[in-house]
């Protein structure tokens, strides 16, 4: 199957891949990059730009969101770091267009698993393919519905519930109802062993109720990837299935790198912004 019809079967909610794929490459280009991810462009095609410019100009014209770069920076150091610890089990929730499985510097032994939409990865699979590129680690892509029983495809693919994982779960949570949400965060608690980590963004529902995002609501349900839901107390919603967890407001030190000119916003305060970020482990 040729690509471009690979592209035409996927969904509004996968195609936000390829607009996320796009805002990598355009990282990726510039001089004071946060990151590299050399396949980013190949991923996103010629749609994904397309997807970016007409949202940017809808939305937010002229303006350059940061917080893409600042997400993924912060995330790849997460995953770095955790490695250098001896993390050797993750899972990627949602993955879409993901690259780190090729380019993060991977220790021998450590396996990726790749969750999302078939349509989605099989796309992927077949651009990666087609590049020659090759995975830094065992790299496992499972097309599942997250909203559906994804568990058993992953154990299915020899995830071994008895090891300690790390969870990613980037650009997922909004997407999904409260229910929808709590589910997923309850199959995979159930399903960490002892001293699992788990990384995630989400959005404060004050911000998102809020004025200032009303644009953004309407354009994306417009699109038919509407954000659903967020959280005040993201430690309280972690801690609800067992995890331990630390919120970084996006301009925190930890979550800047100099790019955040925004004033910080912590959960629960009105404001333009409101978007954090959570890391955490399973005692």
């Amino acid at each position: 199957m040729a690509a471009s019809e690979s592209r035409d079967r996927l969904d509004p909610l996968a195609k936000t891949a390829l607009w996320t794929a796009s805002m990598r490459a355009r990282e990726h280009d510039r001089e004071d990059r946060l990151f590299c991810d050399p396949l980013a462009g190949l991923l996103a095609g010629t749609e994904g730009p397309e997807i970016m410019r007409r949202f940017e100009g809808a939305v937010q014209p002229g303006v350059e969101d940061p917080a893409l770069a600042v997400r993924t920076r912060y995330l790849d150091d997460q995953l770095v770091a955790q490695d250098r610890d001896g993390m050797r089990q993750f899972v990627f929730l949602a993955a879409g267009m993901d690259t780190r499985a090729f380019r993060l510097p991977w220790s021998t032994g450590v396996t990726v698993f790749e969750l999302d939409r078939p349509a989605l990865l099989t796309l992927k699979d077949e651009l990666l393919e087609r590049a020659g590129a090759r995975s830094q680690c065992e790299r496992v892509p499972l097309g599942v519905d997250l909203v559906a029983d994804w568990t058993t495809p992953l154990l299915e693919a020899r995830f071994d519930a008895a090891r300690s994982t790390t969870w990613l779960i980037e650009g997922l949570l909004y997407f999904l109802d409260p229910m929808q949400r709590d589910v997923l965060l309850r199959h995979l608690s159930e399903m960490s062993a002892s001293g699992s980590r788990i990384l995630a963004d989400y959005v404060g529902q004050t911000v998102l109720d809020s004025s200032a995002m009303a644009s953004w609501r309407t354009r994306m349900e417009e699109q038919g990837h509407p954000w659903k839901s967020g959280s005040d107390e993201p430690d309280s919603l972690f801690s609800e299935f067992g995890w331990t967890v630390r919120t970084a407001a996006y301009g925190d030190p930890d979550a800047d790198y100099g790019r955040w000119g925004d004033a910080v916003v912590a959960p629960g305060v009105p404001g333009t912004r409101g978007r954090y970020l959570v890391s955490g482990e399973l005692p």
